[in-house]
């Protein structure tokens, strides 16, 4: 048996992860030979990883996407040398696995020797094609996925497969390459007479889903003993997975990998880190934590007391809410260590008697620079003193006090303080939160939804920060995924636990209070409001990721205040649009809006919208007086009146 495969990879670094030399490690056992094609750049990382398996490592430029790929890999060889191999495999870092060896798969498919072509998996089709640009046909066809196919040698040697491929067009887009590769190469050479079959049977599925590898996986690996599972999994936009169900299929994936295989969990987690946003993994995978009134581990919480050293960071302003800090500071458990910074000599003593009597090991006041308030207090001076710390947490006094009507401000820091640290039982089950997940690096409560902050918080929390928090991201070396459509999972508040170790990037800057602007601080778009939408991509870029924490009655208040908010706006949609699912009201509105909006030559998000960086611009290269005169009078004309975006 001669067996060549070919392995197409790509990484915009070029770094391969740990999960591609395991999938290789098993797929090279069933090789006689294997060529790796990179498009775009392979590191000296990237190159030692692979040259385990192989020599043969091509290296080009990354244009024609997985099709020129694989084009560039038969083309290395020449027909009558591919002509030698039984078979030729083509397959891509776009799966995760084996869970179990792949010479079960190859043994079984072998024993078919009446096949031409045969595949792992199948997409089912669909009734229509919804992918636009030219269609070979009106209808998206059953066709073997293109992550793992496998030619016969009597197919190799075909001349309607050899010109399939020396006439291949450059593709273009990844649209390109499904109408022109993925989703018609099964049905075009189907309708010429040739057999073809997958491993994994899903016939009876069909009517489940046109997708059964990414709706469906568990129930592939358990009873239809698929080998291999999606990478796309995690990173898939929950959004799509609510098309077709409730949201469980890539917990059901996570847990089944856990408790019924061997595969090395860490392989997941590590490139879920590195390479996806956790606005994506993080609510696939349901890491919001909900923490208990009463402790759970009871041996872990003491364990942690006895062994890892407990910090709490505070900057203290307002004296009038002297008594709710203490009162917070007040359920840490006594190993804990608390630093302090206020503004003013003044203050020192006062914050000094009122925590005398804190039963914790040791109280530490400081008086700082009364520039870049809490933000400021917290990286100049209340980090230093926090590295050598297992765990920590940073809170102020939040008093918002420039938001009306009051009671929306207070709500605000209600949010923030009741997630945080609701009780003494609630800092325990944080801290073993932190204890027994080990790339955890920062826990945020939820961000605030009510009053003013409704609008610009659920869609997306960027306000006028997308480009300063990237510029800021650059500065510091930061390179893991950001975008304007996608939430950061940040604390807004600036309340929130985190280990040190994830936040050393950010503390490293060497941060000095004339950093910030001067008082009175802009209500947003500042380099403090960046630093605080940059802490989750601090942690993530130090091999951390961040979730959000609700305390378990706060998880029933917000369950139930998103479904008031969610009636609320589909209630007038659902009678001006004929729609049932998810996917058909926000294309509907998305089309309704774009319409109403097309003067504006651009619809989207606000953070990425022309008069988003009309107005970065001006905030940027105008006198801080001029461009609050623009900024006030476009808002006493257009709006918004209620107030500040957020504060």
């Amino acid at each position: 048996m001669k067996r060549l495969g070919i392995f197409f990879f790509y990484e915009k670094n070029g770094d391969v992860d740990d999960f591609i030399t395991y999938y290789l490690a098993d797929l090279n056992k069933n090789l006689t030979e294997l060529v790796v094609v990179c498009n775009g750049k392979l590191s000296e990382q990237g190159r030692a990883a692979f040259s385990q398996f192989t020599d043969n490592i091509i290296v080009r430029e990354n244009k024609g996407l997985d099709v020129w790929a694989y084009k560039t890999a038969l083309d290395s060889y020449g027909w009558a040398k591919l002509s030698e191999f039984d078979e030729i495999v083509m397959t891509n870092s776009t799966l995760m696995g084996p869970v179990r060896p792949l010479k079960e798969m190859f043994d079984a498919m072998w024993e078919n020797q009446d096949l031409d072509f045969w595949g792992l998996s199948i997409h089912h089709g669909a009734k229509s094609n919804p992918f636009k640009g030219k269609h070979l046909y009106n209808y998206l066809p059953v066709h073997i996925q293109s992550h793992f196919i496998v030619y016969r040698r009597r197919f190799v040697q075909n001349p309607e497969l050899q010109a399939y491929w020396d006439n291949m067009p450059m593709i273009e887009s990844y649209t390109d390459s499904v109408q022109r590769y993925e989703a018609v190469f099964t049905k075009q050479f189907e309708d010429k007479g040739f057999k073809w079959d997958v491993y994994v049977k899903t016939d009876d599925l069909k009517d489940f889903t046109d997708y059964p590898l990414l709706v469906c996986p568990t129930l592939l690996l358990r009873e239809k003993k698929c080998p291999l599972f999606k990478r796309r999994s995690f990173m898939h936009e929950l959004e799509a997975y609510l098309n077709d169900t409730a949201g469980e299929p890539v917990q059901e994936l996570y847990d089944y990998l856990r408790d019924e295989t061997d595969y090395p969990m860490d392989l997941i987690w590590k490139n879920m880190i590195r390479t996806m946003h956790p606005h994506d993994f993080t609510r696939n995978l349901a890491l919001t934590r909900i923490i208990e009134p009463t402790v759970l581990d009871e041996a872990t919480a003491q364990s942690i007391r006895q062994n890892r050293r407990i910090a709490l960071a505070m900057h203290l302003y307002f004296m009038d809410m002297l008594d709710s800090s203490k009162a917070f500071a007040a359920k840490f458990p006594p190993e804990t260590d608390i630093f302090i910074s206020t503004s003013s000599a003044d203050k020192k003593p006062q914050i000094e008697a009122a925590f005398a009597d804190l039963n914790v090991r040791s109280v530490t006041v400081t008086v700082v620079e009364n520039q870049g308030r809490d933000v400021g207090a917290f990286l100049c001076d209340l980090a230093p003193q926090l590295r050598d710390y297992d765990y920590a947490c940073f809170m102020h006094d939040k008093k918002a006090i420039q938001t009306r009507p009051g009671s929306v401000g207070a709500s605000f820091g209600y949010v923030c303080n009741e997630n945080v640290c609701k009780n003494a039982a609630h800092v325990l089950n944080v801290l073993c939160e932190f204890e027994k997940d080990p790339y955890l690096g920062i826990l945020c409560p939820p961000y605030p939804t009510h009053g003013l902050y409704f609008m610009n918080m659920c869609s997306g929390g960027w306000g006028p920060n997308f480009e300063n928090t990237k510029k800021l991201m650059k500065d510091l070396g930061i390179d893991v995924p950001v975008s304007g459509e996608k939430s950061p999972i940040a604390p807004y508040g600036s309340v929130f636990w985190f280990r040190p170790k994830a936040l050393a990037p950010l503390f490293d800057h060497g941060w000095q209070h004339s950093d910030f602007p001067p008082e009175p601080l802009p209500q947003d778009g500042t380099i403090s409001h960046a630093i605080e939408r940059i802490y989750p991509f601090v942690a993530q870029s130090a091999g951390y990721y961040p979730a959000v924490v609700m305390s378990k009655n706060y998880a029933v208040t917000h369950n139930d205040t998103m479904q008031a908010y969610a009636g609320g706006v589909i209630r007038p949609l659902a009678r001006v649009f004929d729609c049932t699912t998810f996917y058909g009201a926000v294309s509907s509105a998305t089309g309704f809006a774009y319409k109403k909006h097309h003067l504006f030559s651009h619809y989207g998000p606000y953070s990425d919208s022309r008069r988003r960086h009309a107005r970065n611009w001006l905030r940027d290269n105008l006198p801080a007086g001029s461009y609050r005169v623009i900024i006030n009078t476009k808002r006493a004309i257009f709006g918004p009146h209620e107030g500040p975006y957020e504060d």
